[in-house]
């Protein structure tokens, strides 16, 4: 007995495709304000914009290259495309902070004139045109959209950043915090990173998502009359971000089956698992197998 049901969505191709749009036309501006203005929190976060450009264009394709239907050859479809786009991208985040922190460092022992007007003005208006992505990408459950995410953020820290610096130079004329607020940007550059490169790992490799605990869902399951059993038991993360199980359940009685289905189906429902496959089979060593969709 099977019941399957298969929806695509293409609702992130939209934002994401504005977003690639807007963060190309801003990095360029950026780029050139940080160069006459001679400030290094501009010019990382143009860096970082450029980065961004890249990452976005690399999360977009991704998302239409998941959007293709399985086939024979390509029987789960074209969905972990996202998961290695976003694991690249969790590894540019890590090269674009040590980029910073190198250049910062530079700065440090030989601090140049920074035009503090001019910078605080391009910041100002990077951060407006960052928050406006932010809104947009805002919401994405899959870890493809959640890198592209974690670029723009990144993006709005060093906005933040570099108008910080800005106003602090026109109002003192102190140099140093510009690469000060660099290094803070960087930090929180390879914390994101890092955490992207962790996740998409964990995922390529089917391991048991961050927070779930194996031994709540055994028990759940166990929880339904006439189920003796539970072995083979498997939860992992489908592309979109749903949890996915795979389990043999063991039952007293093979003709109850179906009466024991949708209770399982509502216990697993409650631990937050979308997507069930279960085997059911007895002492007498018959067995069946059902995959269904909890929701």
């Amino acid at each position: 007995m099977e019941n399957h049901s298969h929806s695509d969505s293409h609702s992130g191709h939209s934002p994401l495709n504005f977003a690639l749009l807007l963060t190309t036309l801003f990095a360029v501006i950026e780029a050139v304000g940080g160069w006459i203005s001679g400030s290094l929190a501009l010019m990382a976060d143009a860096v970082h914009m450029a980065s961004d450009v890249a990452a976005l264009a690399l999360a977009a394709l991704a998302q239409r290259i998941a959007s293709r239907p399985a086939h024979a050859g390509m029987t789960y479809g074209y969905g972990r495309a996202q998961v290695l786009a976003a694991q690249v991208n969790g590894l540019a985040l890590l090269f674009v902070a040590g980029w910073i922190v190198w250049v910062a460092v530079e700065r440090l022992q030989s601090p140049p004139h920074v035009q503090g007007g001019l910078m605080l003005a391009v910041a100002f208006a990077g951060l407006l045109v960052n928050v406006v992505i932010l809104r947009w990408l805002h919401g994405g459950h899959d870890i493809n959209t959640r890198a592209a995410y974690w670029h723009v953020l990144g993006d709005l820290l060093g906005s933040v950043a570099a108008v910080t610096a800005g106003v602090v130079i026109v109002s003192t004329g102190w140099m140093p915090i510009d690469p000060l607020l660099s290094f803070v940007v960087a930090v929180i550059l390879v914390w994101g990173g890092w955490r992207l490169v962790r996740d998409t790992t964990l995922q390529l490799m089917d391991g048991v998502p961050a927070g779930v605990d194996m031994e709540e869902i055994r028990q759940s399951m166990l929880g339904v009359r006439g189920v003796d059993d539970v072995h083979h038991l498997h939860v992992w993360t489908l592309p979109d971000g749903r949890l996915a199980l795979s389990a043999h359940v063991h039952v007293d009685h093979m003709q109850a089956w179906p009466q024991m289905l949708p209770q399982l189906l509502v216990a697993l429902d409650a631990v937050g698992i979308a997507h069930v496959t279960l085997q059911p089979e007895n002492g007498e060593g018959s067995c069946g197998a059902v995959a269904a969709k909890a929701r």
